[in-house]
């Protein structure tokens, strides 16, 4: 709560961090204290603070958040951290991000690997807006194609690395969710059927026939399905199968490697 209010304040004054402490001891202008005041009203009211602001920090970058797109998580910067850590600052590789939402994942990439070029898949149109947005802000466009298409039904031609945070909800996580998510992240972005695997069935099924030799597949997953997903994995046409740690212990993020064919 601290926080929140900390950075809705931010918000309704336009000052800097820096300014909370020389300022301290300042009295805000009414119209600062009203427009903090109904700030605050909102969060109360459950809205989230990336929502009211319109934007979410991911990666050391701004990105753009609506009601269509899931706002991006700290813990996805994992996978960011283990994409740059396959592919160096020199490496000119074409990458596939399914599920793209924000385009948060695919265009840190970019940002951080100037020689990429990308392809962000959602099956919302709404969602693909939104990622355009956030691709203009980030001078990615001219990097960046965006295709709307379930899954890779759309998709033509192989990549080096494909990425995705993939709805991974089971249906009962989903009715224990709190209202803060319910509410305000769209089911689309969350739902991963019964048993929340729904989607990396189908990801790990066709990623081989989109992927070049060696190339390689990256996912996000929930807390509790590092082993179904690992299985899911080996069973396939993956080697080299890892899961790494968030920042929080979590098991969270899936690597593999395509086997040659």
């Amino acid at each position: 709560p601290k926080l929140d209010a900390r950075i809705l304040l931010l918000a309704a004054t336009g000052f800097e961090h820096a300014d909370l402490i020389a300022k301290g001891e300042e009295v805000i202008t009414p119209d600062h204290a009203d427009a903090f005041g109904a700030l605050i009203a909102r969060r109360l009211s459950g809205e989230p603070v990336d929502h009211i602001l319109g934007h979410r920090e991911f990666y050391g970058r701004r990105f753009k958040v609506t009601k269509d797109v899931l706002s991006p998580r700290p813990e996805t910067e994992g996978l960011i951290e283990q994409a740059l850590r396959f592919y160096g600052p020199d490496s000119e590789i074409k990458c596939l991000d399914l599920g793209t939402g924000s385009g948060a994942i695919i265009l840190a990439l970019l940002a951080e690997r100037l020689k990429w070029s990308g392809t962000a898949v959602d099956l919302s149109a709404a969602a693909l807006e939104v990622a355009k947005s956030n691709a203009e802000n980030l001078g990615s466009m001219g990097r960046t194609q965006f295709l709307q298409s379930s899954w890779f039904e759309g998709v033509e031609g192989r990549f080096d690395l494909i990425v995705s945070n993939p709805p991974y909800i089971d249906k009962a996580h989903m009715e224990r969710l709190s209202s803060e998510v319910q509410n305000y992240d769209p089911t689309l972005s969350l739902y991963g059927g019964v048993d929340g695997l729904d989607a990396y069935r189908m990801i790990i099924k066709q990623a081989p026939r989109y992927l070049k030799e060696s190339g390689r597949l990256i996912l996000e997953i929930g807390y509790d399905q590092k082993t179904a997903v690992a299985q899911l994995l080996t069973d396939g046409l993956f080697k080299d199968v890892k899961c790494h740690s968030d920042l929080s212990g979590f098991d969270r993020i899936m690597t593999a490697q395509v086997k040659l064919m």
